[in-house]
């Protein structure tokens, strides 16, 4: 299993909105180390992928969690992109793909202005 994944879901206080971005910031450094291509960025999306979809409070917490890890540097916005266009993991896949929907339309919206 993936540590950072356990914490999410093992945390002492149950995870929500509040607490998350702790445990995000608390695990994105290594992470990052971790994370050094778009292979490996869009392995973290599937696993977290499993993992919402094996446990139903996390499902909503879905888009936060991508979010929070881009925010974190430790996604890059091509990988969530790719992810969204055509990933391939089908477990939960259109329940995903709409609650992320916003977010990569906000990326495609900020991409556009640049």
């Amino acid at each position: 299993g993936c540590p950072f994944l356990h914490q999410l879901i093992f945390h002492p206080d149950p995870i929500n909105s509040n607490t998350f971005p702790v445990v995000v910031k608390t695990w994105a450094k290594l992470l990052n180390s971790f994370c050094t291509s778009g292979n490996i960025e869009l392995e973290l999306i599937y696993k977290v992928q499993m993992q919402c979809y094996e446990d139903a409070k996390l499902m909503k917490l879905f888009p936060e969690i991508v979010r929070s890890l881009y925010d974190q540097d430790v996604l890059a916005e091509d990988t969530i992109l790719h992810w969204f266009r055509k990933g391939t993991n089908p477990k939960g896949r259109q329940t995903f793909v709409k609650a992320l929907e916003p977010f990569v339309n906000w990326l495609e919206e900020a991409e556009e202005e640049e």
